[in-house]
């Protein structure tokens, strides 16, 4: 029989290997500029933030977005540097890093399993659907189990080296060391430097994901199990496990010290800890829930967001799906002490790789359990690698009952047919569903902003530096994340606003306005681009549901011009930020229950962050009874001397009696991040403070 078939001779556990890894890395790689198609805020924020280290940022927590964990950004700064600042080398990152957890996971399989199983899943791994797609993505979550794959095999080196050196010992007649550290240190030094590189690499996953929080915790599971089994082995054990816990907790204070003292910057965990709170008030809907779904995740329903799976599509097909449940099983057994054995680690007691898998699998799965309320496949990120360890298991146990219980000698061949088979299948079925449904899915397209990046690429062949851009996603960490990493600075300096409720206008002789099918211009402020003329029309391609995409070349001084022929002109200084040129009321004479459309129009003069603009309906006791506050041209995006107009929409409320009440409008910052606590700033007309907001006129109230 040829050694390639025979995986625990070198040359045959080589050459799989080799095939397995080539495949993994032509499924990462393939098309990586081009697919996923387009580039998220998630993926731009990281690509800003690693730029952002390149020229000098050394933050141990990022408060980018929701706020997150470093070291994919500085791995990625890493990468930029040798490959220059562009968008696909955040995802070549992601790649090195899911290449590394297969490293990682076959090293470690095969010192706590056999060569076959350390194949297996290194063939689930580069081939999975979920895997794959991970992969893919420059999001941070893949690094979680590339490090802790890695801080378990050294850990597991650390146990081997101990297990030798106790039988080494043992044919000197020496006895095992005791808690003495006298006798404790000639023997340690077998073994400290595995538990130490082990401990390091933990301490380096706090670093890399949330969930990472709970997941260190399998080592000292590891630990306690293992002494209920074997008391002897624990006394061996403990010494190596506390290195390794040790050297984490060093690592990890100073970012665990960083998030204490900033209870703020993790806005992202308030988000998901909805079903944990209502817990605690006694409420266990929301987390049975929660439960219920994270358990369906492997075979029935998965993640239903398009941006990180195809909705609903399960971690795992029927076939997989059947043997991870096989697995699992046949890992409960080994832990309850079943009598059927495959070579493990951990002395003569090979349960504790089974214990390990399994309380790995519970840390991984936790996060999706208790959190909520979408099921997420990133959240889970943490037991990727142990998912398909667990179907490794089922086929090899398969593969070793078939080999001892049949007498038919072209069984062996016929396994290994099966089993690539089933690996070649999954690798069929992965390309199919990634780069052809999941590739090509219109929503897919509008979540990666596709579209946007057409512009951005279309804006950077034009050259015309002042330029603005419709969006419904123009705050800070969206759109303009996208543009700061794709968009060459010294060309083009686009504003965003989204064009559903207001328009900006750069003030230049010669600027480009871009609007996309999902946020154009509403009735009420087409006549504000009156004078600008279409440009082009980017039809791109039929499915996208955000086309087309129209070009305007406007005027800025043309466009005041005409503004001020309709316009009630009003002029009012706000602070230092922005100047009132006037408004536009589409009626003097409103019924309750009737909508209200105001239009201010204003020249920009400095760009804080954070401003509002309110609009009030003003009661007889000075209580608002009616408002719309609102900016959709978010002010630290601003430039000096810009035009933005603001559309202002309202109902007048239903009890409202009729009269003339005043109609104001103000600008406000917020001092907290739920904005409860607000500044206006101040008025002034004619270089007199008139006070913190604005009276445009009276509005009659009719029946």
């Amino acid at each position: 029989m040829l050694n390639f078939l025979d995986v625990e001779k070198r040359a045959g556990l080589t050459f799989w290997l080799l095939l397995v890894l080539l495949t993994a890395v032509f499924l990462r790689l393939y098309q990586l500029t081009t697919i996923p198609p387009g580039l998220t805020h998630d993926e731009a924020d990281h690509g800003i933030t690693a730029v952002a280290i390149l020229n000098g940022a050394r933050d141990i927590y990022f408060t980018v977005g929701h706020g997150r964990e470093p070291l994919f950004d500085y791995a990625t700064a890493g990468l930029m540097a040798l490959l220059g600042q562009k968008a696909w080398v955040l995802r070549g990152t992601a790649v090195l890093f899911s290449l590394l957890m297969i490293g990682a996971m076959t090293a470690w399989t095969r010192l706590a399993f056999n060569n076959r199983v350390a194949l297996l899943t290194a063939a689930g791994l580069a081939v999975g659907f979920w895997p794959v797609m991970a992969a893919r993505q420059g999001l941070r979550s893949i690094t979680l189990p590339a490090l802790f794959g890695l801080a378990l095999y050294f850990f597991w080196r650390g146990l081997q080296k101990l297990e030798i050196g106790n039988r080494q010992l043992a044919a000197h007649n020496v006895k095992p060391p005791t808690l003495h550290v006298s006798r404790f240190t000639s023997h340690f030094s077998l073994f400290t430097f595995h538990f130490l590189l082990s401990g390091l690499l933990l301490g380096l996953t706090f670093y890399t994901y949330i969930p990472a929080r709970g997941l260190w915790l399998l080592f000292p599971a590891l630990l306690l199990v293992g002494g209920v089994w074997d008391r002897r082995w624990l006394r061996r054990a403990w010494a190596g496990t506390a290195v390794t816990l040790l050297i984490a907790a060093v690592l990890a204070w100073p970012l665990l010290a960083y998030l204490r003292a900033n209870p703020g910057a993790e806005i992202r965990i308030d988000e998901l800890s909805t079903p944990l709170i209502a817990a605690r008030q006694g409420d266990f809907a929301l987390l049975w829930a929660n439960i219920k779904g994270g358990l369906a995740i492997f075979t029935v329903a998965g993640d239903t967001a398009w941006r990180y799976n195809i909705p609903e599509r399960p971690l795992l097909g029927p076939v997989m799906g059947g043997l991870f449940y096989l697995g699992v099983g046949l890992a409960l057994w080994q832990v309850a002490g079943g009598k059927w054995q495959v070579r493990g680690m951990a002395g003569e007691n090979g349960r504790l790789a089974y214990a390990a898998a399994l309380v790995w699998l519970v840390g991984g799965l936790a996060p999706v359990l208790i959190t909520g309320p979408e099921l997420s496949t990133t959240q889970a990120m943490g037991m990727q690698p142990v998912v398909y360890l667990l179907v490794a298991v089922a086929i090899d146990w398969g593969w070793q009952w078939l080999m001892v219980n049949s007498k038919w000698l072209m069984v062996n061949w016929l396994l290994a047919v099966g089993t690539l088979f089933l690996f070649g299948g999954t690798a069929v079925i992965t390309a199919r569903d990634y780069f052809g449904t999941w590739a090509n899915a219109p929503e897919v397209r509008v979540q990666y902003e596709s579209t946007m990046v057409a512009v951005l690429d279309y804006l950077a062949e034009q050259q015309v530096a002042d330029t603005s851009v419709s969006t419904i996603t123009p705050g800070e960490f969206h759109s303009p994340a996208v543009a700061a990493l794709t968009l060459p600075e010294d060309v083009v300096q686009p504003r965003w606003f989204d064009g559903r409720g207001s328009l900006i206008v750069p003030n230049a002789d010669e600027a480009l306005v871009v609007f996309s099918g999902f946020a154009p211009l509403p009735e009420a402020l087409r006549l504000y681009l009156a004078t600008a003329v279409l440009q082009d029309t980017l039809l791109l391609r039929s499915t996208d549901a955000d086309r087309p995409v129209w070009v305007y070349h406007v005027t800025a001084a043309e466009a005041v011009v005409d503004w001020q022929q309709w316009l009630t002109l009003q002029p009012a200084q706000f602070g230092e930020a922005a100047a009132l040129l006037g408004y536009d009321l589409s009626s003097g004479e409103v019924a309750v229950g009737e909508m209200v459309q105001l239009v201010t129009v204003w020249q920009v003069q400095s760009a804080p962050s954070g401003l509002r603009l309110f609009t009030h309906l003003v009661g007889p006791d000075g209580v608002p009874l009616a408002q719309a506050d609102r900016l959709d041209a978010p002010s630290g995006g601003w430039v000096a001397g810009d035009w933005l107009v603001q559309l202002h929409e309202f109902v007048v409320p239903a009890g409202t009696a009729v009269g003339a009440y005043p109609l104001t409008v103000g600008l406000y910052t917020c001092l907290d991040a739920t904005c409860t606590q607000t500044q206006r700033l101040t008025v002034w007309q004619d270089g007199t403070a008139v006070g913190d907001h604005l009276q445009l006129t009276d509005l009659l109230i009719t029946e």
